[in-house]
């Protein structure tokens, strides 16, 4: 098995495990131990909390994340963000 296919199977097993992150939306991919997650996830905390798990595994080098947050419930493109999903400050 090659480092690539055995980073993208310990970074799956770390999501899969880690019970702040719902891995059932994200996709792990590597290349020379840099990290792809792509998917969705439910808040910005858990899009940290994902990072955070792959960067915890050995041999990664870097993570880089393409996902995006759910919508609520009846929100549609371009109108404001719940408040609970704001970053304020950044």
């Amino acid at each position: 098995m090659s480092l690539d296919n055995e980073l993208t199977a310990d970074v799956s097993d770390e999501l899969f495990w880690d019970p702040k992150v719902d891995n059932t939306a994200i996709a792990v991919s590597a290349d020379d131990g840099k990290i792809a997650l792509r998917g969705t996830v439910g808040s910005l905390r858990e899009k940290h909390e994902a990072k955070k798990a792959a960067q915890r595994v050995f041999g990664v080098t870097s993570v880089g994340r393409r996902d995006s947050r759910r919508r609520a419930p009846g929100a549609h493109a371009g109108q404001p963000r719940p408040e609970h999903h704001r970053c304020e400050g950044r």
